[in-house]
């Protein structure tokens, strides 16, 4: 016996079908956790996005104060409304100031950043990002 299944033409990974979901350049960070590691190597950056059908894309850096990046991922499609990608940090002294940088993306344009002040091998930063108006494409 051979058992057929079908998949939905339009896969929803969040909320109800049938509300309106945001158009890709407005998908937002709503929330974050940086979670520097305790041994100084690594930081984890997880955040929370509002509902989406189209896969956003955003740039995660890890800068110093004065904005010099140090390291970068970009996540084209995020698969998943949590995205934790973890970077790993330059030898640094523990406690030194670092910046974790989120931008979401629509293209070439940068359509929300958050910047997160934390410390190498420091306690975990835990917020809400403040809603704001998403500016119209």
């Amino acid at each position: 016996m051979v058992t057929i299944f079908h998949m939905a033409d339009d896969i929803q990974f969040f909320g109800d079908p049938e509300a309106p979901q945001p158009p890709p350049a407005d998908v937002r960070v709503t929330d974050y956790r940086v979670m520097p590691w305790p041994d100084g190597t690594r930081v984890t950056v997880e955040m929370g996005l509002t509902p989406f059908r189209v896969f956003p894309a955003m740039d995660v850096s890890i800068a110093m104060p004065d904005g010099v990046v140090v390291r970068q991922v970009s996540c084209v499609g995020a698969l998943e409304r949590r995205p934790a990608p973890t970077l790993h940090l330059p030898r640094l002294d523990r406690g030194a100031a670092l910046l974790a940088v989120i931008e979401m993306l629509h293209g070439d344009d940068v359509r929300q950043r958050v910047i997160v002040p934390f410390a190498v091998a420091g306690p975990i930063i835990k917020a809400s990002v403040e809603a704001d108006a998403p500016p119209s494409a």
